[in-house]
């Protein structure tokens, strides 16, 4: 109700507890709840991130990705593959801006994305992960500057 009467106020907060009830139903077993309330979630983060991509695009890619999730726990793999692309592409323009604060989360979306294809015997997009594959590589090769020398 506080969504319906304030989206601008209240919806980015349901679209979060959606998909986290979708996460709690699916360690539960319970999952087609599980999927029903994820891809609520991300109807929401859509609406949100057409309104205000800045804000919104990388809450919708960690969303796609959890829907994908759901998806292939069903054994709808296709539709997963899908969601996981997209998940990437969606992450994509916030990875170049901040790779580093983003690394471990993208590393996992395109670890989704190509086991999946890679089960489904399908290629794939190269154009899109070949960039972000570089960028991750640059960034593993990268000394860390946190740890401590002995």
């Amino acid at each position: 109700k506080l969504a319906e009467a304030r989206p601008d106020a209240f919806l980015p907060d349901l679209a979060a507890s959606l998909g986290n009830l979708g996460n709690r139903y699916s360690e539960l077993g319970r999952r087609e709840e599980a999927l029903e309330a994820s891809s609520e979630g991300v109807e929401h983060y859509r609406k949100l991130a057409e309104a205000r991509p800045d804000a919104f695009l990388p809450d919708l890619a960690f969303g796609l990705n959890n829907l994908g999730i759901r998806y292939s726990e069903l054994g709808r793999r296709e539709e997963a593959l899908k969601l996981y692309r997209e998940a990437v592409s969606r992450l994509a323009g916030a990875f170049a801006r901040y790779p580093a604060a983003l690394r471990r989360d993208m590393a996992g979306f395109v670890g989704n994305y190509l086991r999946t294809a890679s089960e489904l015997g399908q290629e794939p997009d190269q154009e899109l992960i070949e960039p972000i594959l570089a960028q991750l590589q640059r960034l593993e090769d990268e000394p860390d500057d946190k740890q401590v020398a002995r």
